[in-house]
């Protein structure tokens, strides 16, 4: 075929050039309308634009807008990631508020952080250290006399015969429970209590009653004849105690003064009296013994003795522990005393029993008051 002439050749290349620019140039629009309208996939558009062949270099201007776009996309998703970083570095992410994590930075050097540990309210500690970090928290720690919370204890005695339990709080401390079921007699009594009463006795006589089990009062032992001879001593040196008493209305053969062993009388008969001291300490007491005059009563003319047990005969009377006397050396304080050397001792939780007769046999039987004070103990 022959070849056609050169301006028709000229002409054929100017239409393909012209045609192919028309060709980029739409395709260029076509791109940039999906840009501003985003209405196709941004990951298909950006495949494409990314060119379909590796060795294409005319999209390389395309895929490096298409990479920068995706850079702003992953910055966007980076600022993302950084939020949550900060929600996961704070120690409380419940409330938004600070816990003491140890190897956490802290604020203040020397600040010191409790938290609840063990089952009875344990605390353990931690503190902040000089390069502001959290400590690890030390031994857990619960108090002395910390229960766990819920446990109950077994009934016990409380108050009139009556019963109660304890139960640990919540804040593992024990809480009693009311005394229930108590006795609600008038004349009750505290189980094991002894008390000196003046029941059944007359003229302010006191014997010592016991409280029994069942909160009640058990019956004295010794009649109110017995106690109202009875003195017990004080609990401490130079403790005085004393005590009013009368003599019995019947006679013995009283004593004569001087030292021991006593001497008795063969001839005269008089009113006396045996006084039971009592000693309830736990170590002897040496006791001065003084017999004075009782208001609107007779003065006493008396010998006083000391024994360490009531003389049951005129032999045993003679056993007496330091001898009688009949006055006070120049002590107008009493009638009658054993002072000094002549004062008894008293046996650590026992009794020693003083002699008071009168002088004159036809003397009636006399109301004295009796002191005994704690020397030594």
């Amino acid at each position: 075929m022959p070849s056609p002439p050169a301006s028709t050749s000229s002409s054929l290349r100017l239409l393909a050039t012209s045609l192919s620019a028309t060709l980029a140039l739409l395709v260029a629009c076509s791109t940039d309308a999906e840009r501003v309208d985003g209405d196709a996939p941004d990951a298909s558009s950006h495949a494409d634009a990314r060119a379909p062949d590796d060795h294409d270099g005319s999209t390389s201007s395309d895929g490096s807008t298409d990479a920068s776009g995706d850079a702003i996309d992953g910055g966007a998703t980076t600022g993302d990631a950084g939020d949550a970083g900060d929600a996961a570095t704070t120690s409380d992410a419940g409330d938004g508020g600070w816990e003491p994590i140890p190897g956490a930075p802290c604020a203040v050097v020397g600040e010191i952080y409790e938290r609840p540990c063990g089952d009875m309210c344990g605390k353990e500690t931690a503190s902040c250290s000089p390069s502001k970090v959290v400590t690890g928290f030390g031994q857990c720690v619960e108090p002395d006399d910390a229960c766990a919370p819920g446990a109950t204890e077994p009934s016990t005695a409380c108050g009139y015969c009556g019963t109660t339990s304890r139960t640990c709080s919540a804040a593992c401390a024990w809480v009693a429970e009311p005394c229930q079921g108590e006795v609600t007699a008038p004349d009750r009594c505290l189980a094991g209590t002894t008390e000196a009463r003046t029941v059944g006795c007359t003229g302010g006589v006191t014997r010592p009653w016991t409280c029994n089990a069942s909160c009640a009062w058990d019956a004295p032992a010794i009649s109110c004849e017995e106690a109202s001879r009875i003195l017990t001593l004080g609990d401490a040196v130079g403790a005085t105690t004393s005590r009013d008493f009368t003599q019995l209305d019947e006679k013995i053969k009283r004593l004569t003064a001087g030292s021991a062993p006593c001497n008795v009388s063969s001839i005269t008969d008089s009113h006396y009296l045996y006084v039971e001291l009592r000693n309830p300490n736990a170590t002897a007491a040496k006791v001065d013994v003084g017999v004075s005059t009782v208001a609107g009563q007779p003065k006493p003319n008396v010998l006083v003795a000391a024994y360490a047990s009531v003389p049951s005969d005129a032999a045993a009377r003679r056993l007496c522990l330091s001898g009688a006397e009949l006055s006070c050396n120049g002590n107008l304080a009493y009638a009658a005393c054993l002072f000094s050397a002549k004062s008894p001792t008293v046996a650590p939780g026992g009794s020693a029993w003083i002699y008071v007769g009168n002088f004159q046999g036809a003397d009636a039987p006399v109301t004295f008051n009796l002191s005994a004070t704690v020397t030594s103990l």
